[in-house]
């Protein structure tokens, strides 16, 4: 057999080489994605049978449990600042940063935007918080 190829055996070899790697990579990230979507449904089921656990009688909707409101009495608030940060959101409500900056820009109550931060009159989350 001849030892040398020539350019067109070469160039072959190349690209076939090459589409046998992406073959393989295009295979590992399914196993990955398909090992994440196992981890996230898990998870997601897990979440689903604590509240359920937690509140039994909560009424559940196509197969979500319906949010429920949380009242909490005005002075409990009262060592919170009229003006909260997206950092005092986080503590709050005991979620990550990216979370708490999510949350904060989706709109679900009032915040203003001033300059790089972000700034939330204590009043209108305590209504939102509390489904008012």
């Amino acid at each position: 057999m001849n030892q040398h190829l020539n350019g067109q055996e070469l160039t072959q070899k190349v690209i076939s080489d090459q589409i046998g790697q992406v073959e393989q990579r295009i295979k590992n990230l399914q196993r990955s994605m398909n090992a994440e979507m196992d981890s996230l449904l898990s998870q997601l089921q897990h979440l689903k049978e604590l509240t359920a656990n937690a509140n039994p009688e909560a009424p559940v909707r196509r197969g979500l449990v319906k949010e429920q409101t949380i009242k909490v009495e005005r002075n409990a608030w009262a060592h919170i600042p009229e003006v909260l940060k997206v950092v005092d959101v986080q503590e709050i409500l005991k979620i990550g940063k990216s979370q708490a900056y999510d949350l904060v820009a989706s709109g679900q109550f009032h915040c203003i935007k001033f300059g790089r931060r972000w700034l939330i009159p204590k009043q209108g989350f305590i209504e939102w918080l509390e489904g008012e």
